[in-house]
């Protein structure tokens, strides 16, 4: 799983168009043990000031038969400004079809997207970039997932 995520992290590098993302993606890279994917622990956000504005750490909780839930504990400034409703310390995600955090637990590895949006915003972005990436404390059982979004245009709504 280290590897596969390591791997997804550099094909989005390779894509990545906003500084924002550049630099978030290339400290994951930075702390990414070899082994086991990064846990909390392994985050300083004293190494990454400049990108707290547009940061997001959700809990996974998983359910019994269904879908995981992701519990936000930390949202960026420049996150709960765009987004129309709270964010920290709410559910996300669950009226997304397709939510792709889904998708980084079931898979192991960092999810990248770049595009125009796909959900409402306060504002009428024509741009979004963000990445989706798996945290485990144990180094295997995801239990946080760590994202950076990155919003262009933005004329309001």
């Amino acid at each position: 799983m280290a590897r596969a995520n390591l791997a997804a992290i550099a094909e989005a590098l390779a894509v990545a168009q906003s500084r924002v993302i550049i630099d978030f993606l290339r400290y994951l890279q930075r702390i990414h043990p070899a082994d086991r994917l990064p846990g909390r622990r392994d985050i300083d956000p004293l190494h990454i000031p400049n990108l707290l504005d547009n940061v997001v750490l959700a809990e996974v909780h998983r359910q019994p038969d269904s879908h995981a839930r992701f519990f936000v504990r930390v949202a960026g400034e420049a996150i709960v400004r765009a987004l129309p409703g709270p964010v920290l310390n709410h559910y996300i995600g669950e009226d997304i079809r397709g939510n792709v955090r889904q998708t980084v637990l079931e898979t192991g590895k960092m999810y990248y997207w770049r595009g125009p949006p796909r959900l409402k915003f306060r504002y009428d972005f024509d741009d979004v970039e963000y990445v989706h990436c798996p945290l485990a404390d144990d180094g295997i059982l995801i239990d946080r997932i760590f994202s950076a979004f990155h919003y262009s245009g933005g004329i309001k709504a």
